[in-house]
C-alpha cells in the first residue's frame, strides 16, 4: 500500500503528480490511498474500524485522479501542521488525554495510523519543512520516496520543484 500526501502551501502541478503516481502504483499492482489535508490527516485519524475517516483517508482510483488531474491545486487538500509540533491547542479530541505539554510530537500516533493503514511507502509532497518531517519518518524506519514542492525552489538534493514556474 502506498500513501499520498500534500502539504505546504498550494501550487499548480499537484494533481498531476498525484495523478502520476498513482496511475503508475495502481498498474503495479498496488493501491494508493490519499491522505487528506497533508500531515493532519494522520494526525487526526481515529483508529477504530467504524470511525468515519474520510477527512482523513481516501483510497484512490484512476478515475477519481484521472478527473482530477487536470484541475489546478489538491484535491486532497493540504496543511501546515507538522506532527513534531503540535500544540496543546490543536489537539484532536482523542488525544487531549493523552498528551498535555504546550507542544507536543505526535510522531507515535503517526507511526500508529501509518501501521494501520497498511502503508508500506508514503509519497509526501511538499516543500522544506513537510519533506523535512518525511526525513523524521524515515529515520523511524518509514519508507519514504519524497516529491519538492515549492515556489522558492529551494528544496536541497533537487533542480527543479513542481510550483516554481508560477512563481513570479
Amino acid at each position: 500500500m502506498i500513501g499520498i500526501l500534500t502539504g505546504g502551501g498550494d501550487v499548480p502541478g499537484l494533481n498531476p503528480a498525484i495523478r502520476a503516481v498513482t496511475i503508475r502504483a495502481l498498474r503495479e499492482g498496488c493501491q494508493v490511498i490519499g491522505i487528506r489535508r497533508g500531515w493532519a490527516g494522520l494526525v487526526d485519524m481515529v483508529r477504530e474500524k467504524d470511525y468515519d475517516n474520510s477527512e482523513n483517508f481516501q483510497l484512490l482510483s484512476e478515475d477519481l485522479v484521472n478527473r482530477t488531474g487536470r484541475t489546478g491545486g489538491t484535491f486532497l487538500h493540504t496543511s501546515r501542521t507538522n506532527p513534531s509540533k503540535v500544540k496543546k491547542s490543536g489537539l484532536p479530541a482523542h488525544l487531549q488525554a493523552a498528551y498535555d505539554a504546550e507542544t507536543n510530537d505526535l510522531t507515535t500516533e503517526v507511526l500508529k495510523n501509518l501501521d494501520w493503514l497498511g502503508i508500506d511507502y508514503l509519497i509526501p509532497i511538499g516543500g522544506d519543512d513537510t519533506l523535512s518531517y518525511g526525513v523524521r519518518l524515515y529515520q523511524e524506519g518509514v519508507k519514504v520516496v519524497a516529491i519538492p514542492k515549492t515556489m522558492d525552489n529551494d528544496v536541497p538534493g533537487t533542480d527543479y520543484c513542481i510550483g516554481f514556474s508560477t512563481c513570479g
